[in-house]
């Protein structure tokens, strides 16, 4: 028996980040179940949080990371969760039940299958738990040149040439 509604897409929970392609900015609305299918996945999370200081929290994911972070007062990068990485995208749109990307991304050099995304996960999960965390730190950031310098370790040099400011909303 098949649904009569149909499925989500992608663009209704992921909007591109002005930041660079390989960042994506999840709706308000949606934050929570992200969080929650992310927290599903069996890896770490590393968190930094203390008195007057922004709280991170970032999962590792695939090639990527996705990160919440709550900002105190004026912040140079608003409160949010974010996923670094066509790949995690991708992935989550398949846990998530959306419709992903009819093509590929700007900055995204090819479409992965399911099915490669799937095992790929299986993999990390089998990697060392403080290799995971030490890519869940370099995902938090607390301003545009922070996000940018994660980017450029995770996708290389060539992937952070957008650098415009993310404005929130």
């Amino acid at each position: 028996m098949t649904s009569s509604e149909p499925r989500r897409a992608w663009s209704e929970v992921f909007h591109r980040s002005r930041i660079s392609p390989h960042v994506f900015v999840v709706a308000e609305a949606a934050a929570d179940q992200v969080n929650q299918v992310v927290a599903g996945l069996g890896l770490p999370q590393a968190t930094s949080n203390s008195l007057f200081d922004n709280a991170h929290w970032a999962t590792p994911l695939l090639d990527g990371a996705v990160t919440r972070l709550l900002t105190y007062g004026l912040p140079a990068l608003p409160s949010g969760t974010r996923v670094y990485g066509h790949r995690p995208l991708r992935l989550l749109c398949h846990l998530m039940d959306l419709r992903p990307p009819a093509r590929a991304l700007t900055g995204e050099r090819q479409v992965p299958g399911i099915d490669e995304l799937l095992v790929d996960l299986d993999r990390q999960r089998q990697t060392e738990p403080e290799a995971l965390l030490v890519q869940a730190r370099t995902a938090m950031a607390n301003d545009a040149q922070e996000v940018l310098a994660a980017v450029r370790v995770f996708f290389g040099h060539e992937a952070a040439d957008v650098t415009a400011v993310e404005i929130p909303g």
